[in-house]
């Protein structure tokens, strides 16, 4: 990680923050691709340039709920520092209102799809073996995987 002023890069593969982390500011990328995972590495979206990350933590007041890591090139962000996410919260309180509650959602979304992903690993684990329904089942859990990270990535934009 290279920091500036204002700005900071990340390598290819390097870890921003994890979960749990205590948060300091966020991120508005100007290049590359940041990955957001949950605990279990589930990969529940990819951010690019114009998109801002971390911000959530900020907003409600939490610890991190997910784990950033830049992609598969280098990351160039702009940092939001803390202190912009408190004058937003003193300044305008109904649109600090609507952006918690959609925070919240998406934070209840994410730790349920990553419940659901979790389930059917286990199933398709928990059936391995058996190798007439083996083929059939794995296909079917990968397209179930395929339909929830599509699901996410609906609720995320």
């Amino acid at each position: 990680m290279q920091r500036n002023n204002d700005s900071i890069i990340w390598n290819p593969g390097e870890l921003i923050y994890e979960i749990g982390s205590i948060p300091e500011e966020a991120y508005l990328i100007l290049e590359g691709y940041v990955n957001i995972e949950t605990q279990d590495q589930f990969k529940l979206n990819t951010l690019g340039k114009g998109e801002v990350f971390g911000e959530s933590s900020l907003l409600l007041g939490t610890k991190r709920t997910v784990t950033a890591r830049a992609d598969t090139q280098k990351v160039v962000a702009n940092i939001i520092p803390k202190d912009y996410f408190v004058k937003l919260k003193n300044n305008d309180v109904v649109l600090n209102a609507l952006i918690r509650k959609t925070q919240i959602r998406l934070m209840d979304a994410n730790k349920k799809i990553n419940q659901l992903a979790n389930e059917v690993s286990e199933l398709l684990s928990s059936l391995k073996g058996d190798s007439k329904l083996d083929g059939e089942l794995s296909n079917r859990i990968s397209n179930l995987r395929k339909k929830i990270s599509e699901i996410n990535n609906i609720a995320n934009d």
